[in-house]
């Protein structure tokens, strides 16, 4: 970690983070660097001129990690749907990620488009599709949050297996 100097720290933006498990003093006060070699700043705001105390940082390349030419937008294209991840309205399509709902990150992406993957296969076969049961982590998540997306005023809150409000409840 690389501490930054107080007149640098912008306070009150790790709020705006869509993996609120990293909204801590710890990334708000520092540029973290990750194994990889790369240095992630995890506030949303960040002008490059801040890295200039850092010999290390004087010349810093933005790269997407995700193949992309820009920073990811995100949770504008949410679906109606039911547990087994099936698009409501829709015969063919099904969902997964944050297109599922307001699940957050790559665990969640992973099991929700494994779900929606295996019940698109049975969907083609004319075969009863599978969702998960609430005892198991995953379908609870899923159930969870398809419920809290019904509520009003609970759109702006996002859920995880890192943290958040999925795991303080």
């Amino acid at each position: 970690m690389v501490p930054l100097p107080a007149s640098k720290i912008l306070k009150g933006k790790l709020d705006l983070k869509c993996c609120q498990q990293y909204a801590i003093p710890d990334f708000e006060e520092n540029i973290v660097l990750l194994d990889t070699g790369h240095a992630k700043l995890m506030t949303p705001f960040f002008p490059w001129s801040c890295c200039a105390p850092f010999p290390a940082l004087r010349t810093p390349v933005m790269r997407s990690l995700c193949g992309g030419l820009g920073n990811s937008i995100r949770y504008v294209g949410m679906a109606p749907r039911d547990n087994g991840l099936k698009v409501e309205g829709v015969e063919n399509l099904f969902c997964a990620g944050e297109k599922a709902g307001l699940l957050v990150g790559h665990t969640e992406a992973i099991c929700t488009g494994t779900l929606a993957g295996y019940n698109a296969v049975k969907s083609i076969r004319s075969e009863k599709r599978l969702v998960l049961p609430s005892s198991l982590t995953v379908g609870d998540a899923i159930q969870f949050v398809r419920s809290q997306m019904q509520e009003d005023g609970l759109l702006s809150l996002k859920y995880t297996f890192s943290g958040s409000v999925y795991l303080s409840g």
